[in-house]
């Protein structure tokens, strides 16, 4: 399988992307996560997104590649992360890749566009890499000459990277070069794709992907390791399809330890695997935290031993009620619900009471490391809870 990340660059409809190809959006933070992403599968990162949402992190392409999965970037973000992991074993393809590998591109504006959200997310403007690709064609035609080529690039540099529209190249171009202006204007409406380099170097990475697609991948020996930040990264986005589509497994195991009145048992087993010492059950619990990694299938089927079809639609049920509340009340989100809220939910669910040192050795029990941990990872829940306990008491 061939999972190609895309959007202004090189649109979704593109008839290169048709056939055993999976199209996705530009790729984001946690999207290298997702389970069908598997050893052996090629990944074509193209564009990403970085403004408005968290940016696609190195070590998640470093976590893939150790796992066997063939990572080949261009154009856009992938041309950055493949000229800064080339060494890891990511392949970089075209010409903005090599530019950015051998320093002759540095900033990385130079591949930035301001992207539709509707449609195909298309481009809104110019990337700088661009104009200097068209202002070399101009050169090497002779509409232009190299100082007319260096004023207009300077100044569309200096304009941000989200108002860099056709427009704006357009007036700048005929200030400074108006026979390359009218030049240019004839060349694109004769080719809409006139000097994209970007384009032409994502098809290049697609006819790349679809040349080495069920060859073996060989991961750089030495990737592998383990940060705390990276496993709360995979745990957040780890995620398994049910038959109610894809559910977190993060929420999944977090309702067992919740509502589950034999998980406490079930971690204590789980903990004894991990070679617990021996002491009592509640301390021991409080000095062994195994580090859970919920991309690992084992640790996933013994964490979620317990778990009934009726869990599973209630998880869903409550993500759902949590997504319907967000969206008529923008207001609204998990997090914002107030502590005391959660604590009265888990201390009726665990039957502590007001007893603040047992609502604490309770949640260590339960696999958290103490109460605060336990009442923040109970929020996604509290919501759905409440909702049950109306139809209860009506």
């Amino acid at each position: 399988m061939i999972h190609v990340f895309t959007g202004p660059t090189l649109s979704p409809h593109t008839p290169a992307l048709r056939g055993v190809l999976r199209v996705r959006p530009p790729i984001r933070h946690g999207d290298l996560f997702d389970p069908q992403i598997r050893p052996g599968h090629t990944v074509v990162i193209i564009d990403g997104v970085y403004h408005h949402t968290p940016a696609l992190r190195h070590k998640e392409i470093i976590w893939a590649l150790d796992q066997g999965v063939r990572i080949i970037g261009a154009a856009s973000i992938g041309a950055l992360r493949a000229a800064e992991l080339g060494d890891a074993g990511m392949i970089g393809v075209g010409y903005v890749w090599r530019s950015y590998a051998t320093g002759a591109l540095v900033g990385d504006d130079e591949v930035a566009v301001a992207q539709s959200t509707e449609g195909d997310l298309s481009a809104c403007t110019w990337p700088l890499v661009r104009v200097r690709q068209v202002a070399a064609m101009g050169v090497s035609q002779r509409v232009l000459d190299w100082e007319q080529a260096d004023r207009i690039v300077s100044a569309l540099a200096a304009v941000y990277y989200a108002h860099r529209s056709w427009t704006v190249v357009r007036q700048i171009a005929r200030r400074d070069a108006p026979v390359f202006g009218r030049w240019l204007i004839d060349k694109l409406a004769a080719d809409r794709y006139f000097g994209d380099v970007k384009r032409a170097d994502a098809l290049s990475a697609v006819a790349l992907a679809r040349d080495l697609d069920g060859l073996p991948v060989k991961p750089v020996a030495g990737l592998t390791w383990q940060t705390r930040c990276f496993r709360q990264w995979a745990n957040r986005f780890a995620a398994e399809d049910t038959e109610h589509g894809r559910l977190p497994t993060l929420l999944r195991v977090t309702y067992q330890q919740v509502f589950d009145a034999d998980f406490k048992q079930l971690w204590w087993e789980h903990l004894r695997a991990h070679g617990t010492p021996d002491l009592p059950r509640t301390l021991a619990c409080a000095v062994t935290q195994p580090r859970t990694d919920l991309t690992d299938a084992a640790t996933v089927a013994r964490l979620l031993t317990h778990e009934t079809a009726d869990d599973r639609a209630d998880v869903a049920r409550y993500q759902a009620i949590n997504a319907e509340a967000s969206s008529a009340h923008r207001t609204f989100f998990p997090e914002a619900i107030k502590t005391e809220v959660v604590r009265d939910m888990l201390t009726a669910v665990w039957g502590t009471g007001r007893d603040e040192r047992a609502f604490e050795e309770e949640a260590w029990q339960r696999g958290f490391q103490g109460a605060r941990e336990a009442l923040e990872a109970a929020r996604p829940l509290v919501l759905g809870f409440l909702r049950d306990q109306q139809a209860v008491t009506r």
